[in-house]
């Protein structure tokens, strides 16, 4: 085992170091003058014996190191010297320590020269409006203790800074922060202090003011705590992480909490740096399912991931990025200035180039045979019989896909059941997540017996229901940044369209909505009220995300080609057809959705 300074630079400065006596805070309610905020995690997320928890943490600094050592490519495209900001995750150290370490490894350069470090992460189990501090003066981990900036802290109370307000509940179980002070007790050393805070639903506006207010201080850093996606498939997780890195790379703004669930925190980084001129560097990831192997940054984005141990494995994902003062690679200043992800310059561009190539909208339906117009109706007419007890002459739903290979490759679809024209039941999927024969049968079901807006099917009404499946393409991200660059990008009757606000405000429409809504302000007007907001609301902020997708439509009359938009979250697809239904939003954070 090492000793606690052996490989970390500037040891010699913090040996000997007095420990800094925290200050009691005047706007403290006096029943917590002087309380120390107790570990929450120990032994959980990390370890709560102290020569175990050091052995970790520097077995992962060191697996950093080696990897940063041998990887020359990857040190040669950061800059030299102390990261500004890091995003790291806050998973047990087991799963997600050595994507963390690899942020850390590079900030232990600043050992003796960063003293304090603002920590912010998003509340797991109790919300808050605003960011939070607590007004405990000092924490406690393994390590020993370590002290708050206090004074930093009611300074900015004093100054009325805009939604920064204190919380001692949410700080009290939380982990987001916590598993990140271990870290920094062993890299920084313990001259260093912290400003926990635990960001909730804020403003645009204000975490970016606070954050600013800390940021001109040379001897602070700002570490932003998030892992991304959530117990997803791992070949799908991958896919949803890829995209969520470019967009943070990119500065494409928002990123929401279904991928990144420190979403708040990182949005409001990527607004300072936008404002500021200054990249934002991807430095590598995985996922729990990865054993702690890392992909790293070194060849551009996406980053070339080790092989699954197993795909369908629901994971988490996690990456680490660095941000440097005076590091603008020429496209952060044109962000800034323009607006416009559009004509940001080569890093930019080349993330949404990855995305793009990750998700080409043509490619899930190209794959599939010309026999899958007679083949998925017909599994799911046999689905349906099923359900209600009928039966029908020909093979059942499992017999139908055991007879097509291509059934048994992933996929998303929406199926979409009418009576007489009319909707009786819509529910779909919009990431794969199982066989294509199986989510087909499955989403018949869900959309007879499980879709809201309507009562179970019954076996009399069998005859008169009608059967459309909709097969979805991957995802597209649109790098848009106001209402009207988003309605003009979109292709009536093709693109279906889902929006997010990242502040639990989304929607989307499939592509059958263009023939009651044919103009994209229309279109885009009407899925903001389905979302719960103003239809003519306006935006100019890059506050909403956006994506589209495609998709084949196959009816028991035959194929219609249809190309219908995409989305990151899966949603609503017959059912959308009707322009006033606000209604028919998901009701939950399921990956099932209604149409």
């Amino acid at each position: 085992m090492t000793t606690p300074h052996e490989h970390m630079p500037g040891s010699d400065v913090a040996a000997g170091t007095e420990r800094r006596k925290p200050r009691i805070p005047t706007c403290a309610n006096p029943i917590w003058q002087g309380a120390i905020r107790q570990p929450a995690v120990a032994g959980t997320f990390y370890p709560a014996d102290p020569d175990a928890l050091r052995g970790i943490i520097d077995r992962q600094l060191d697996y950093a190191r080696t990897l940063l050592d041998h990887h020359h490519n990857l040190l040669s495209r950061l800059p030299q010297g102390v990261p500004k900001a890091i995003i790291a995750p806050h998973a047990g150290y087991v799963y997600s320590g050595t994507t963390a370490a690899l942020a850390y490894r590079l900030l232990a350069r600043g050992r003796g020269q960063i003293r304090r470090a603002v920590i912010i992460g998003p509340t797991h189990r109790v919300p808050v409006d605003g960011t939070a501090c607590c007004t405990a003066g000092s924490w406690r981990t393994p390590l020993g203790m370590v002290p708050l900036d206090t004074e930093a802290e009611c300074a900015a109370l004093d100054a009325n800074t805009p939604g920064f307000i204190v919380n001692d509940d949410t700080h009290r179980r939380e982990h987001a922060v916590e598993v990140h002070i271990p870290w920094i007790q062993r890299v920084l050393g313990p001259q260093t202090s912290i400003i926990p805070l635990n960001a909730g639903d804020t403003t645009p506006g204000e975490l970016g003011i606070l954050i600013d207010r800390f940021w001109t201080d040379p001897a602070t850093v700002v570490i932003i705590s998030s892992d991304l996606s959530h117990y997803h498939p791992e070949h799908v997780a991958r896919q949803l992480d890829d995209d969520t890195i470019a967009r943070i790379t990119a500065g494409i703004l928002p990123i929401v909490p279904d991928y990144a669930c420190g979403a708040y925190p990182i949005n409001r980084l990527i607004d300072v740096c936008r404002r500021r001129g200054l990249a934002i560097r991807p430095l590598g990831c995985s996922t729990s399912g990865d054993g702690g192997v890392l992909a790293l940054a070194d060849s551009g984005l996406p980053m070339r991931r080790p092989d699954m141990a197993d795909p369908d494995q629901a994971v988490v994902g996690y990456a680490s990025f660095g941000v440097w003062e005076g590091d603008n690679d020429g496209d952060s200043e044109d962000r800034k200035n323009d607006g416009d992800c559009e004509h940001s310059g080569h890093a930019a561009r080349n993330a949404r180039n990855t995305v793009n190539a990750c998700t080409d909208p043509q490619n899930q339906q190209e794959s599939l045979p010309q026999e899958a117009a007679e083949v998925l109706p017909r599994l799911a007419r046999a689905a349906l019989a099923r359900y209600c007890g009928i039966d029908i002459d020909g093979p059942t739903a499992a017999e139908t896909s055991e007879a097509h290979p291509w059934l048994k490759h992933d996929g998303a679809c929406f199926v979409t059941l009418h009576e007489q024209g009319d909707l009786r039941g819509c529910i779909g999927s919009l990431e794969p997540t199982r066989p294509l024969g199986e989510d087909v049968a499955c989403h018949t079901v869900d959309a007879a017996c499980h879709d809201p807006r309507f009562r179970p099917v019954e076996p009399w009404e069998y005859p008169a229901i009608s059967i459309e499946v909709s097969v979805l393409s991957p995802k597209r991200a649109l790098p848009v940044t106001s209402r009207a660059q988003l309605e003009a990008s979109l292709v009536p009757r093709r693109d279906g369209l889902v929006i997010d606000d990242g502040h639990g405000h989304w929607a989307t429409f499939l592509p059958q909505v263009w023939d009651q809504l044919p103009h994209p302000h229309d279109f885009v007007g009407h899925l903001l009220a389905k979302a719960g907001l103003r239809a003519d609301t306006t935006w100019n902020d890059a506050r909403f995300a956006a994506w589209t997708y495609t998709v084949s439509t196959y009816d028991e009359k035959g194929i219609q080609d249809t190309r219908i938009g995409t989305s990151e979250t899966d949603a609503d697809a017959a059912g959308a057809a009707a322009p006033d239904a606000a209604d028919t939003d998901a009701t939950g954070k399921e990956r099932n959705h209604h149409a």
